[in-house]
């Protein structure tokens, strides 16, 4: 799929004349006077915290685009780091009390509080790392307390401009609760998306890309430049978003992390050396001839999961 890079220019997404378009922009020195009605007066209302890796999403396009991705028939979504809600005001009218946010930002909490358009909108003060996020979106909402109760299959989404400092750790937060999110997406740190969804043979498969994939599909959806927030990061960001499989893998999550980890930990290495801890484990352990003289970035997401069932299975 052809990448597009998204920018602002008079309040619309635009791939063209990028060069034109930041030389314009490093003339105005009233970077909020340029915005203009992009987020309005409000731009200044929450002050960024370096310290929570804050980068406020200000561009409406982008804001539109990201909203878009998610389709409409879910249980619940959940929006991770609404800030000033410039996502959170697109994804409100559409999910309603479906929606719900969690925000480790007291001043963004507090201002959400205060707009008029977020009347009803449920907000929790928090660490999403050590939510039992399960447990309070069943609080929130009754149907997705009965269904997980049942063990029916739910349809949750996971949404946001994350944090990049945790964006990773927040992937793995999901995959350890088991698979009722159907839908992981949003923006990351351009890198970070790219390894998510990066394939075998690619320098940027890695650990990530093999758990991730097991159970979701994933795909990089666009760029989106520095100039679209508010401070402006150093990195170029991106968009993606991961879909439930249709048919999930029985493979335990924490035995696959074990093998894909050591698989990768030492990347140079052939997966005959690579692997052998596990044979410490298991000592009837042996390693299929046909992987033995690989290594880690050349396996298949499916093969990992064939190595890992081998070694369960031994007693």
């Amino acid at each position: 799929m052809k990448k597009e890079k998204f920018e602002r220019r008079d309040n619309k997404v635009s791939a063209k004349n990028q060069n034109a378009f930041k030389k314009e922009y490093s003339k105005n020195n009233n970077r909020k006077a340029h915005l203009g009605n992009l987020w309005g007066s409000e731009a200044d209302e929450v002050s960024a915290k370096k310290g929570l890796g804050q980068h406020f999403l200000i561009d409406l396009s982008v804001a539109d685009a990201i909203g878009d991705i998610l389709p409409d028939n879910l249980d619940a979504v959940l929006e991770i780091g609404p800030g000033m809600g410039v996502l959170t005001k697109r994804l409100f009218p559409r999910y309603q009390d479906k929606l719900l946010c969690v925000e480790l930002d007291r001043e963004s909490v507090e201002y959400l509080g205060k707009q008029e358009w977020a009347k009803g909108l449920s907000v929790k003060y928090g660490d999403f790392l050590r939510l039992d996020f399960f447990e309070w979106i069943g609080d929130k909402n009754v149907l997705v307390k009965d269904k997980f109760e049942k063990g029916t299959e739910l349809s949750l989404a996971v949404i946001g401009n994350y944090p990049y400092n945790i964006s990773t750790q927040i992937v793995f937060k999901v995959l350890e609760c088991g698979n009722p999110v159907a839908y992981i997406g949003g923006m990351f740190q351009k890198e970070v998306a790219v390894r998510l969804c990066a394939g075998p043979g690619n320098k940027d498969y890695g650990i990530t890309s093999v758990l991730l994939q097991a159970y979701y599909d994933c795909k990089y959806l666009f760029d989106v430049a520095d100039i679209c927030f508010q401070p402006p990061p150093k990195v170029t960001s991106g968009v993606m978003i991961a879909k439930r499989k249709d048919e999930i893998p029985t493979i335990q999550y924490e035995a696959l992390k074990k093998v894909v980890k050591l698989a990768f930990g030492q990347r140079r290495k052939t997966l005959g050396n690579a692997l052998k801890p596990l044979k410490g484990e298991k000592n009837k352990f042996e390693l299929a001839e046909k992987f033995a003289s690989k290594r880690a970035e050349q396996l298949s997401v499916e093969e990992f999961i064939e190595i890992t069932e081998t070694w369960l299975n031994l007693s």
